[in-house]
This record gives structure tokens, sequence and C-alpha cells, in this order.
């Protein structure tokens, strides 16, 4: 790495690198029953390993997060086969489970995290995600927790862009408010237009600070999926893994504005386009983020 880090944070290789396998319920960690499907099991390790991959840790919690997708990962490794899985079923035991054959732990782990936040594994979870009865679960139940506050409810469900899900959104809860599904908060209630107009413009000013960080980084036309430029979401991956201070936020603002880009070849058909990811040294990433934090302190002075 360019520069030292300090030592509240890891380095991408401890990251990367696992500690012994965890002792775990991997149906609990994973919020699932007994009898789960595997796509069950692999849509809840989509989920759950996107919401609390490393990548995305605050500074100072990157160790926490750690802890966290290790113990999804080793869920899911122990619930993706079916021998280990059967093995757990009749001991109860994840460490019999994964010793018992030629499991190596630290490769899993190590491709879980990389793959996770692949272009792939984004896209292929908001196809599944978004518009689902897991996807309205999950928005009434950030609705009921926050009582109605849209912006924490947003902050809450995964992948959600006000610009885009705001109607849709509003459209469920209406509809489980008439049914009697959840109760009708009054901050819900009463959010005037220019409340939910200026969230909106707000959501705007951000996708385009966040275009405009992009483009100082130079992965603008990877992200838009440009004539040379890859997959959005590899190149947003590789951003987000090469640079934790941001991570948390360009993950979810850019994840979803950036969908894995298709480019129509001969014939009218689609292929996606990959490109080399980009690497973006930490004190250029620092920098960049030096001067945006300037120009927004700059506004709300003048505001």
């Amino acid at each position: 790495m360019p520069r030292a880090r300090s030592p509240s944070s890891s380095s991408s290789e401890d990251l990367t690198s696992p500690s012994d396998p965890p002792s775990v319920d991997p149906y609990q960690v994973l919020s699932l029953s007994r009898d789960a499907t595997p796509d069950q099991i692999k849509s809840a390790y989509r989920k759950a390993a996107l919401k609390n991959h490393p990548d995305k840790a605050p500074k100072g919690e990157e160790n926490t997060y750690k802890e966290a997708f290790q113990r999804i990962a080793f869920a899911y490794a122990i619930l993706s086969d079916p021998i280990r899985r059967k093995r757990y079923d009749t001991t109860g035991s994840t460490a019999e489970s994964a010793s018992a054959d030629d499991f190596d732990w630290a490769t899993f782990y190590a491709e879980q995290f990389r793959d996770a936040v692949s272009a792939e594994a984004i896209e292929t979870f908001r196809k599944q995600y978004k518009g689902s009865d897991e996807e309205k679960d999950d928005l009434l139940a950030a609705y009921e927790e926050f009582e109605g506050d849209m912006d924490k409810v947003y902050e809450s469900v995964m992948l959600s862009d006000v610009i885009d899900d705001d109607e849709r959104f509003r459209a469920i809860i209406d509809q489980a408010i008439r049914d009697g599904e959840v109760e009708k908060y009054k901050k819900y209630a009463k959010e005037t237009k220019k409340a939910r107009d200026g969230r909106v413009k707000n959501a705007r000013k951000e996708a385009k600070e966040a275009e405009e960080l992009a483009k100082e980084l130079g992965v603008d036309k990877k992200l838009k999926g440009g004539k040379k430029g890859g997959g959005g979401e590899d190149a947003l991956a590789a951003l987000i893994r090469g640079n934790q201070a941001k991570r948390a936020g360009m993950f979810d603002a850019l994840a979803e504005k950036y969908g894995a880009k298709e480019k129509s070849g001969k014939g009218g058909k689609k292929r996606k386009v990959v490109e080399e990811e980009p690497e973006i040294d930490d004190d250029e990433f620092e920098r960049v983020q030096k001067e945006m934090m300037k120009k927004a302190a700059a506004k709300k002075r003048k505001a």
C-alpha cells in the first residue's frame, strides 16, 4: 500500500485472510429455516454478504464487518454443499462438517470476499430482489421500525434509490396501510410535497457528486459503460475494494445507479463488456475526498 494505515484500520490483506472457521448455527446466521431450498440459501447469502461485506465498513469498524462476513461466508459454505449440510444436520457441528472433506476455508473465504461485490453478484441479486416479496417485507419492516421516516427507510432498504423507487415504495406502503398491515404514521402521512421533492433533489445532487468523483478517479467511462469501458459494477467494485474511507456510501449510491451495462453487438445481440479494473492508490482517493468535502462545506456556508 502507498501509505501506512492507522492502527484502527485493517489492511486489504487482513480483510481477505480469515481467522479459523467460526462456530455458528448456519441457519440462524442466514435467517433460514431447516428446510430451506438451495435457491433460498443462495438468496439469503447474497443479501447478507452485500449488506455486511467488509468493503462497506466505516473507518474503524473493518474488523467488526470482517467477523460478521466470516460468519456469513462460513454458514454459506456449510449450507451450500449438500454433503456438508447433511453432516451438520446430523451432528450439529460445523467444525466436523468442514474438516471431514477437502474443504479449504481460507480459499473459500477469499473467493467469497472477492465475488460478493462483483458485477455479476450485484446484478444477480438486484434482479432477484427488486420488486420481490422480500424487498416488500424489508420495506414495510423499515417503515414500521422508523415510524414512517422515509429518509431512514431509504438508508435501510438495500439497493433503494429515491429517484427510481419513491412512487413504487409509496404505492406499496399506501396499500399496506389500506390493508391494515402497517400503521399510518404521522411522519409519513403529513410529509409535504416540498419535503419529498427535496429528498429527490438531494439524491440527484449526490448522484452528480458521485459521477464527478468517478470522473476524478478516471473510472467514469467504465461506470457508464463507455465505448472502451468495462461493466459498470466491475469498475465500481474495484473502486470500492481499493478505498475503504468512502466505501459505504459509494457502494449503495453507485451500485444501484450504475448497473452492469450491456453493449449491442452485431446481429442485435447484447454482450457484457469487461475491462481490466482500475487501480487507484489511497493518496489519490484521499485527495479527491478532501476536495469534495471542501466543496460541500463551501456550499453549506452559502446556503
